[in-house]
Parts: structure tokens; C-alpha cells; sequence
């Protein structure tokens, strides 16, 4: 019996969750930095993760915390006056979206790879 699975499975919905919460650490991070370094690790590790939960269907959780990042990000935080500050959030901001879909693929694949063994 060939049933095919929906894309949108209990799994998927609970891992959803997880990113709303890791998004949400990846915006407090940016905000409160002094340096790049700091969120580009917690992005990449939230989405190393989640690569990792969901090897197959990571994309799609990395574009969710991609939209949820930005959306946190100018919704519900305030932009610096300081320009130097504003700058390095941007940096931060942006640069994080990048990583966080190279980290997914990178967490998916590392996954994939342990499962072969």
C-alpha cells in the first residue's frame, strides 16, 4: 500500500514551535551583541538543529525562522539612534538569515549522514 505522507505532519507543526522559540532567541541575541560573532553562532546552531530534527523538510523550517526573525525584528523591536549600533544589528540581522539556511542544509546533511551508517 503506497499512502503518501502530508507534508504537514505532527512532527513538522511541533517543530514549528521550536523555531518560533529559536527565532525569537536570534532576535534577543542581535539586539543585545556588541559583536557579529555571537548571533551568527546562536543562528547557526538553532539551525543546525533544526536541519537535524527535520532533515528532509529543514528548508522549510529555516525559511519559517528566516520570516520570523525579520518579523520580530522590525514588529517588535525598536531601531538604534546610534548609527554605528543600527549598522551592526543589520549586519547581524541579515547575516543570520544567510546562515541560517547553510546551517539547516548543514544539519539535514549531517543527519542523513549519520543515518546511513
Amino acid at each position: 500500500m503506497n499512502t503518501k505522507a502530508s507534508f504537514f505532519d505532527k512532527k513538522l507543526i511541533v517543530s514549528s514551535f521550536t523555531v518560533l522559540f529559536a527565532s525569537a532567541i536570534v532576535v534577543a541575541v542581535i539586539k543585545s551583541a556588541e559583536s557579529i560573532h555571537l548571533p551568527y553562532i546562536v543562528a547557526v546552531l538553532c539551525a543546525v538543529i533544526l536541519g537535524f530534527v527535520e532533515p528532509r523538510k529543514g528548508w522549510f523550517l529555516a525559511l519559517l525562522q528566516c520570516i520570523l526573525i525579520l518579523t520580530g525584528y522590525f514588529l517588535f523591536t525598536h531601531l538604534p539612534e546610534n548609527t554605528a549600533q543600527q549598522e551592526l544589528e543589520n549586519f547581524s540581522l541579515y547575516g543570520s538569515l544567510i546562515l541560517t539556511f547553510v546551517a539547516s542544509f548543514l544539519g539535514g546533511f549531517i543527519k542523513r549522514a549519520l543515518n546511513t551508517k
